[in-house]
């Protein structure tokens, strides 16, 4: 893909999740300030969407002043992958009705998105310019939480999901939940290709960092981090 085509999928991916984070967040706010619900669990619903706000204009603000990639995936998949794996959870509002769980569950629920969205927060923080939702090359970051694991973006992603299929649970979230973290180790895959590719030393990095779950020896060929 030459630079004028990268430059173009660059402008339009900006576009398109900038577009998409303001239609979240607007939709957030309006439906935080209208709750008269200040129960336990109205509260902790409040601080969930507050969280929810946080992560989501965050993407914007390292999306908008994200640097240009020096290199990007070939072919579709990747990209379709990463889409996937962006908004599969969209689905969430078309499924039947959950199960009625105690509100106990729920509240627990809860905390797991408020936890999965403020670290999330964190690691966009640490990401900063380099950030990406298809897989690019931008930059290498091995400080911090990627010291750790390779893909700690991931991993507190996947928090979120474990609340929220808690929060609105049926076989169906249960379905969605196992094909989301599917696509989010292809993801993960496509992502190593294209940073293996564009920087010398992931060989030494992958070597000592485990991709996903902490202390866990998951190692392989590739590493990456822009996820």
């Amino acid at each position: 893909m030459g630079n004028r085509h990268l430059f173009i999928a660059d402008v339009i991916g900006r576009i398109g999740i900038c577009t998409y984070s303001i239609l979240v967040v607007w939709t957030k706010i309006a439906r935080t300030m209208t709750t008269g619900d200040y129960s336990s669990h109205g509260v902790v619903f409040i601080i969930a969407e507050i969280a929810a706000i946080l992560f989501i204009g965050m993407m914007c603000v390292v999306t908008l002043t994200r640097m240009p990639q020096v290199r990007s995936a070939r072919g579709v998949e990747p990209y379709l992958t990463a889409m996937g794996g962006t908004f599969l959870f969209l689905l969430i509002a078309f499924l039947p009705p959950p199960m009625v769980l105690p509100d106990a569950v729920r509240i627990a629920a809860m905390v797991l998105m408020i936890i999965g969205f403020l670290s999330s927060a964190y690691m966009l923080a640490i990401l900063g310019r380099s950030f990406s939702i298809a897989p690019g090359a931008r930059a290498l970051v091995t400080t911090g939480p990627y010291s750790i694991v390779r893909h700690p973006l991931y991993l507190t992603e996947e928090i979120f999901i474990i609340g929220m299929i808690l929060f609105s649970f049926s076989p169906w979230t249960v379905f969605l939940g196992v094909v989301h973290w599917g696509l989010q180790l292809r993801r993960m895959s496509n992502e190593e290709t294209v940073l293996w590719a564009a920087f010398p030393d992931y060989r030494s990095y992958a070597e000592r960092v485990p991709k996903v779950i902490p202390f866990l020896p998951m190692r392989g060929k590739r590493a990456a981090t822009t996820g």
